[in-house]
């Protein structure tokens, strides 16, 4: 999301389950008159799935996706094999993800029956598929997550909090609520591990993460997305000049004409910059420290300022923590800064303290 992370290897796992819906609804539509035979159907799943079929509300799901009628079950498999393949067209201005609800929130009974059939299969893989080794799980998929993504794997890919994924630490999150577009229930690249505090009712939870003057075709060219496309790639981080000393987020060199808008939309879902901008009382007062442990600062203005622009350099990448993080945006800002006003800021004791709370 904000930051570039890769995916956790049990992702072709979850790959194995989509197709496993695409054969089930592939074979509701073969025909005009085609008939659930619960048998046949079993043998063109992989055997290690096979178990799925036998849960009682995944039968119940399939018996409904037989009683549509043709043209119902065919809008069904249209939409789920439409949804499927979105990580192929986050840049087409015409692709837009086929939503639960039809127009004028009138009941859809396809989009009804692929919801349960998508959701139920969900509940029951993910704490673990019985008897299937390699397979899937939110917490094999956390720790794989972990991993899989040194430094990154430590924290939270939306606000850079530490977490630790493979202790349980965190939350799985549906990029794209479930219930809203259930096709994406199962989809690798729609399930991203995150902080509570990003998760949680305050933050997304459940918000669709393209804006309602976004939707339509060519929506998801106006959001960052897991795995797929990362914030920090497009997104110029640096300090306001006025005294509150808040994060300022503005398109980047490799920003496109659509980056301010995904800027709009990360922050109404996540409110990054306010809670990233809460750390830098916390985060002058750590540079205040590193200068009083450097020790004697040498006789000339120039050899103070060399000295402190080290510690800056020291800082200025990091992404182990939040918090130091947001020290290395700062000390990336204070180091576009003058020797004059360095010194001001931190060598003279009557100085300003730094940003307030």
């Amino acid at each position: 999301m904000f930051l570039s992370v890769k995916q956790a290897r049990c992702s072709g796992a979850l790959n194995q389950i989509m197709d496993m819906i695409q054969t089930i609804l592939d074979y509701s539509a073969k025909s005009l008159v085609q008939e659930l035979d619960f048998d046949e159907l079993s043998k063109l799943i992989e055997p290690g799935l096979q178990v799925l079929l036998g849960k009682k509300k995944i039968r119940g799901d399939i018996e409904a996706l037989f009683q549509l009628t043709y043209l119902e079950r065919t809008e069904a498999n249209w939409a789920f094999f439409h949804d499927r393949k979105f990580e192929n067209y986050i840049d087409d201005g015409d692709y837009e993800l086929h939503p639960c609800l039809a127009a004028a929130h009138e009941k859809s009974r396809p989009m009804e029956v692929l919801n349960r059939l998508c959701n139920d299969l969900y509940d029951s893989v993910k704490d673990g598929l019985p008897g299937r080794e390699g397979g899937f799980s939110i917490a094999l998929l956390q720790k794989e997550y972990e991993e899989q993504n040194g430094e990154n794997g430590r924290v939270c890919p939306v606000c850079v909090k530490e977490n630790l994924f493979g202790m349980g630490e965190g939350e799985v999150d549906h990029y794209f609520p479930r219930k809203q577009f259930p096709v994406l229930a199962l989809h690798p690249y729609n399930l991203l591990p995150v902080c509570r505090d990003c998760n949680g009712p305050r933050r997304k939870h459940t918000k669709n993460p393209v804006a309602a003057s976004d939707t339509g075709p060519g929506e998801l060219c106006t959001v960052f997305l897991p795995y797929l496309r990362c914030g920090k790639d497009e997104i110029e981080l640096a300090v306001s000049e006025d005294p509150s000393r808040h994060i300022v987020m503005k398109p980047g060199a490799k920003g496109d004409k659509n980056t301010e808008k995904r800027i709009a939309n990360m922050e109404r879902l996540y409110d990054l910059g306010r809670r990233w901008s809460a750390i830098f009382p916390y985060v002058y007062e750590d540079v205040r420290a590193e200068l009083r442990q450097a020790g004697e600062w040498g006789k000339t203005r120039k050899d103070r300022c060399d000295r402190l622009r080290r510690i800056m350099e020291a800082n200025a990448d990091s992404t182990k923590n939040r918090r130091d993080f947001i020290k290395g945006v700062y000390c990336g800002w204070l180091l576009e800064k003058s020797d004059e006003e360095l010194e001001e800021m931190f060598l003279d004791d009557t100085a300003n303290p730094g940003p307030s709370a």
